[in-house]
């Protein structure tokens, strides 16, 4: 009986099309989450200002310290068993909220959730990254993010609705079933994996397995990207009420991820072919165009506009750098550089959050965002130094994979 070849180089296969859906699936509560509980925090258990910013520091906590755990389980119990093991527990957490309206309980299971959702959202995408075929890892990749990107969208705006038409126990209900979907279809894809490996390295030689060193350039690059970002993210809302442009703060969001994912659709193609180079070079400099247009903004039009640049050039720029660390480590140590790769993204994330809210007071939301479009085009020197003068003008291509 003749069977039909499959192409060595085919992308869209059933294991890695399962893996675009469990991954935009868990990721919707991740986003939905952000801007949900800290209203829950304020107006259902009367919670203070503070401890509504600490329930999703909690969370990014977590994650930053469990991330890079991920690889390190997976050479003890198996890829399969910790993918469904910790999306399982991730919907568990979900199903905890509706047990408890005790704010420190909350800002528990929070911490539970983020190391949760660390182990089980790094290790589907380096999973993915693995099933992708050599020579469409950067397409693969964008893809991957571009989900990523699509359920940050959709996530905000779904959990707003509901909690406002039906209440927050239905916010909850929701993500337990979107996670459940999600945790299903992960059962469903097929993994190749290496025998489990009993014995771990300890003291510094486990730090070196935890961080893989050669991701560390691109990371921290993204880890200046995401700074920038987080400032944006976090207080453009405010700031469009500040310049009575509401209406600009509900549909800037939308703007930003539809660009974002336009950016990915192609990113990846031009990145496969030309190098990284071709990518990062441009993205930073849109990046600081659409920054110094937030900071000048005065009608809608220029929030629009901002949102437009700064959503194109994150999704182009993300996982053109995720791509370049992955390519410039070995090929078994995936889990190692997607771990170190979002831990220095969710530091960014994190620690601009943090500095970007001590800095407005002083600087005004105007001035901040004028203030980090010359930074962003500073981490140009800083890429050009790290990576380009080390390794050529096109960076790595995808031929070069180890």
């Amino acid at each position: 009986m003749n069977t039909v070849p499959v192409k060595k180089d085919a992308l869209w296969t059933k294991p890695f099309t399962l893996t675009l859906l469990a991954s935009f699936l868990i990721f919707i509560p991740y986003s939905l989450y952000l801007p949900v509980l800290p209203v829950y925090v304020i107006d259902k258990l009367h919670g203070s200002l503070a401890a509504a910013g600490l329930v999703n520091a909690f969370f990014l906590l977590a994650s930053v310290l469990f991330r890079a755990q991920t690889s390190r389980l997976e050479n003890r119990f198996g890829v399969r068993f910790v993918l469904l093991a910790s999306g399982f527990l991730f919907m568990l957490s979900n199903c905890l909220f509706l047990l408890t309206d005790s704010t420190t309980v909350i800002l528990a299971i929070r911490f539970f959730s983020g190391a949760c959702f660390a182990v089980v959202n790094t290790c589907i995408q380096a999973l993915g990254s693995r099933i992708a075929p050599l020579k469409r890892k950067g397409e693969g990749l964008g893809y991957l993010t571009m989900v990523v990107t699509a359920g940050s969208a959709i996530g905000p705006y779904v959990g707003l609705k509901l909690a406002k038409a039906y209440g927050f126990d239905w916010v909850f209900i929701f993500c337990i079933i979107v996670v459940l979907v999600g945790f299903i279809l992960s059962m469903m894809i097929s993994i190749e994996e290496a025998p489990p490996v009993a014995s771990q390295p300890k003291g510094f030689q486990a730090l070196k397995d935890l961080i893989e060193t050669r991701a560390v350039p691109a990371s921290s690059i993204v880890l200046l990207l995401s700074f920038a970002y987080a400032a944006v993210i976090t207080f453009v809302t405010v700031y469009a009420t500040q310049l009575q442009l509401p209406a600009a703060s509900t549909y800037f969001f939308v703007v930003l991820a539809t660009c974002s994912i336009g950016s990915r659709l192609f990113a990846g193609h031009i990145y496969d072919r030309f190098g990284a180079d071709v990518i990062i070079y441009p993205s930073f400099a849109i990046l600081a165009l659409g920054l110094a247009i937030l900071g000048c903004a005065a009608t809608s039009l220029h929030i629009l506009a901002a949102a437009a640049l700064i959503g194109f050039a994150y999704g182009a720029a993300v996982p053109g750098l995720l791509t370049l660390a992955i390519q410039k480590s070995p090929a078994h140590r995936t889990s190692a550089v997607t771990a170190t790769y979002f831990t220095f993204l969710d530091s960014g994330l994190g620690i601009g959050s943090y500095l970007v809210g001590v800095f407005i007071p002083l600087l005004g939301y105007a001035r901040l965002y004028l203030l980090l479009s010359p930074l962003m085009l500073a981490v140009v020197l800083l890429y050009y130094k790290l990576i380009t003068r080390k390794f050529g003008t096109t960076a790595i291509s995808a031929s070069s994979i180890r």
